[in-house]
């Protein structure tokens, strides 16, 4: 009988910190993100979402900086970011404003890396369109906007109401865009 309950170990102390010293060489070339070395460390939530804020208390804590607020770590993490890191997380945090926590946006900023965007200009050239919500109804409009405001396609009235967006989307557009869906919504940024 095989026992399906195996137990993530979280790494702490001077273990986290040899740990961090150790992955750091591969986030900086590129081979894995931050994402990656807060999960491998086991600082998941139940939903396998990377627990950032309790990874970089943690990780000040083992390096012996007194405790923080998590406004302190966030300074931390942003601060530990190079320099065209924090250009595209002030890119992010202009263009949405202070809808995102600073875990989102980082979050977010992993997203992009996986669809080739890292870097402010890359993030503002790229850039196409936010709709609201992250169902698939957001498809749908970004073909519908993108057709009728983009390409200034004049559809008749007639014929408008039998278009059928996601098809537009699903056979067309999605091969020349991408979309990261977040809690915040969904975002349309042109193929890099």
């Amino acid at each position: 009988m095989t026992d399906t309950n195996t137990k993530v170990i979280t790494l702490t102390g001077d273990s986290l910190v040899a740990y961090v010293n150790d992955y750091m060489p591969l986030i900086n070339r590129g081979e894995k993100t931050r994402t990656d070395m807060i999960l491998d460390a086991g600082y998941v939530y139940d939903s396998g979402k990377a627990m950032y804020t309790q990874f970089y208390t943690e990780l000040l804590r083992a390096k012996g900086v007194p405790a923080v607020t998590d406004t302190d770590a966030a300074d931390v993490e942003y601060e530990d970011l190079s320099t065209e890191e924090q250009e595209l997380y002030d890119a992010i945090t202009h263009l949405l404003g202070s809808k995102w926590a600073h875990e989102e946006t980082i979050e977010f900023m992993d997203e992009l890396d996986q669809i080739g965007i890292n870097s402010a200009r890359q993030f503002e050239d790229a850039y196409e369109y936010t709709h609201d919500s992250y169902s698939a109804y957001a498809e749908k409009e970004f073909a519908e906007y993108f057709c009728i405001e983009v390409m200034n396609v004049q559809i008749p009235d007639i014929v408008l109401s039998a278009v059928d967006w996601q098809d537009v989307w699903d056979h067309n557009l999605r091969y020349d865009y991408n979309c990261i869906e977040t809690n915040n919504g969904t975002f349309f940024f042109r193929s890099y």
